[in-house]
């Protein structure tokens, strides 16, 4: 009686081990579709207006403002995400890190949150916007940005311009770091699953 209680125990144990695993959920896989250039303006760094020739009213003159913005550019990121389990998953958060050609230049986060179909694959499409006075400014801050412009004998302006002249043909790397997404199952606990990515051509120095 004891033997077969006994049997009967590690059998329910066995059970309950397979159901568990059947029912674990296996992480989402995000990778990186494509780049985009979302919009773009002429580079500049302080904008040029029109003011009124003071000597005669009316004609007109050409002004480089002091203060003012800077051109930008928004770069748009197409990420495909696959979820392997049978059951829907909700993107409750997806935050990451865009690097050009090896610098830092923004991170961004969305909250919007989307439903995953089991075994299905959604895409999703996340617009960054970059200025490009305090891009320059940025590249002079921090010991690695530093020893890359001396490295390459550059300043951050022609660093900076050179990203958007070039950008359309993707001539410099871009590249998704520190990428993390958190999912919702419809039951459980929620999981954080990290990514990464690459788009673009080879490194400037490498040029």
């Amino acid at each position: 009686m004891n033997k077969a209680l006994t049997v009967f125990s590690v059998l329910l144990v066995t059970v309950a081990f397979v159901a568990g695993s059947a029912l674990a959920i296996q992480p989402p896989v995000i990778t990186l579709e494509t780049v985009e250039v979302a919009s773009i303006q002429p580079f500049f760094v302080k904008p040029k207006v029109e003011v009124p020739d003071p000597k005669d009213p009316t004609k007109k003159i050409e002004k480089v403002e002091t203060f003012g913005y800077s051109s930008t550019l928004s770069t748009a990121y197409i990420f495909n995400i696959k979820n392997p389990n049978k059951e829907a998953l909700m993107l409750d958060e997806l935050s990451f890190t865009i690097t050009f050609d090896g610098f830092e230049v923004n991170t961004v986060t969305v909250y919007d949150d989307m439903w995953i179909p089991g075994g299905k694959t959604n895409q999703v499409r996340v617009t960054a916007t970059n200025e490009a006075f305090p891009l320059i400014v940025s590249l002079g801050l921090g010991v690695d940005n530093v020893k890359r412009l001396q490295e390459r004998k550059l300043s951050g302006g022609a660093v900076v311009g050179k990203w958007w002249s070039t950008i359309g043909d993707f001539a410099f790397p871009i590249e998704i770091k520190n990428g993390s997404a958190i999912f919702v199952p419809e039951k459980g606990k929620p999981l954080t699953v990290f990514f990464k990515g690459k788009f673009g051509g080879a490194p400037a120095e490498k040029k």
